[in-house]
């Protein structure tokens, strides 16, 4: 008797724990979106490195077109037409895995543009847009700052 109450249980436990209610219109994350109008997918850039700030609460993954891409795998110098975007997000909980943080809402977009400056030399131009409007920052006072944390950071080893 005891033998056939477990077999009955454990039926039951595995015909609830299976059932997937999960409505995958709820699956997009709308608050980490990047807004269409800038047209981030079209400028074809690559994921470099990703990394979380913990003291802030944000998450951020670098992306970088060929130039970039290349530059930062072989650890070479500068080369004109580079371009690097920082993308930060703050974090939230994720609702789908317990203890998981995901992007929230979207901080900045910080772009790197390594463009060309005469013989042999680049010149480097850093634009910063601020949260979900993407307001074009004019606080110039920690732009070097910001240009030399971007370019210190190490591609990821992707297999």
């Amino acid at each position: 008797m005891k033998a056939i109450i477990n077999i009955v249980a454990a039926s039951l436990l595995l015909l609830t724990a299976c059932n997937n209610n999960t409505n995958t219109a709820n699956l997009f994350n709308e608050k980490a979106a990047i807004p269409a109008w800038y047209k981030f997918s079209q400028k074809g850039l690559k994921v470099i490195a990703s990394f979380i700030n913990k003291k802030q609460h944000t998450m951020s993954t670098l992306y970088g077109n060929e130039q970039a891409l290349k530059a930062t795998q072989s650890g070479s110098n500068k080369v004109s037409g580079e371009e690097l975007t920082l993308v930060t997000w703050n974090q939230q909980d994720d609702d789908h895995w317990f203890g998981a943080k995901i992007p929230s809402d979207l901080k900045s977009i910080e772009v790197v543009k390594t463009i060309p400056a005469g013989q042999n030399s680049i010149a480097i131009t850093y634009s910063c847009y601020e949260g979900k409007a993407l307001t074009l920052s004019t606080d110039t006072a920690h732009n070097q700052e910001r240009v030399k944390y971007i370019f210190e950071q190490k591609p990821s080893i992707l297999p």
